[in-house]
């Protein structure tokens, strides 16, 4: 059976993008009604260190050119909108500053500071997402109805479950989000195609050859090609190699595999079938069926 294995590698496409959008969301405390960061605030440490680290490794990395840094930033819905606008703008300011303070002009040049008053798109999201809200459509059909933004916070604070939305969901809306455009250094086509070796295939070839069929076949059995169907017939997984090769298009080999499993099966004139397809077309496998003990079952009818 083993002699049947095909040898050709199989090659992984890959796709590389000339363009490359990376996006990281991070959450900084500030105290009510101010901007300025405070960096032993709760976790803002943490945060910090994080969105620096980040930071840092995008743009000093040689793979890529930084094409710029959009940073925005965004509340709950809390208070007057006017007044939530003016935190969030002032907020990724005062965030950018700081990280200009820690990287210099490079990062002046490269961030654009956005902001999102109150982020009710985030909110929406996390409603439908939540497990213990149970009148989640109340909740939606009131913010979709209530086009007044001051007016729409008033009316679900009216509602069940607003103290649990304001105690856990309102804290996520408070967040930084940073996107970072990115362009592959030295590329001049949007998208170019690459391959590389199918070394896990390898691998399972590697197992098949070596008859370590249980774990080949953990590997090998997605595949669904001509080497899936050997390592099942090694397992006497008849059936299941039957139904791989009835997906492959018909020659000789699986003509010849087909024409054994059927004589595993007892089904000896399908069996017989498929040999004679086989041995036509390919001769050389008249001599193998006749030392095969498989195929000379068959031949007996």
């Amino acid at each position: 059976m083993l002699n049947f294995i095909d040898n050709t590698p199989r090659y992984i496409r890959k796709i590389v993008d000339k363009y490359v959008v990376v996006n990281d969301r991070n959450y900084l405390s500030f105290k009510l009604n101010n901007t300025k960061i405070i960096d032993t605030l709760n976790d803002n440490r943490t945060q910090l260190e994080r969105i620096e680290g980040v930071m840092n490794k995008i743009i000093t990395q040689k793979e890529f050119h930084v094409d710029s840094i959009i940073l925005t930033a965004s509340s709950s819905p809390e208070g007057a909108f006017a007044h939530n606008n003016r935190l969030s703008k002032n907020r990724s300011i005062s965030l950018k500053k700081k990280l200009i303070s820690k990287f210099g002009k490079k990062a002046d040049s490269l961030i654009t500071t956005r902001w999102i008053a109150e982020d009710w798109n985030e909110l929406i999201r996390l409603i439908e997402l939540d497990s213990v809200i149970t009148n989640k459509v109340e909740f939606l059909k009131v913010i979709a109805k209530t086009k007044s933004l001051d007016k729409r916070e008033q009316a679900i604070r009216r509602l069940p479950h607003y103290k649990y939305i304001k105690e856990k969901l309102y804290p996520q809306l408070r967040a930084v989000n940073f996107k970072y455009d990115l362009r592959r250094v030295g590329m001049i086509k949007d998208t170019i195609h690459t391959t590389e070796i199918d070394t896990l295939y390898l691998r399972g070839i590697k197992l098949l050859k070596s008859r370590k069929y249980a774990k080949a076949m953990y590997i090998l059995d997605s595949y669904n090609d001509f080497n899936s169907a050997i390592v099942a017939m090694s397992l006497e997984r008849n059936e299941r190699a039957y139904e791989i090769l009835s997906l492959l298009d018909e020659t000789d080999k699986t003509a010849y595999l087909k024409a054994i499993i059927c004589s595993r099966l007892g089904d000896k004139v399908k069996g017989r079938e498929y040999f004679i397809k086989a041995c036509n077309m390919n001769e050389s496998m008249e001599y193998r069926g006749k030392l095969d003990p498989e195929i000379s079952e068959l031949l007996k009818l």
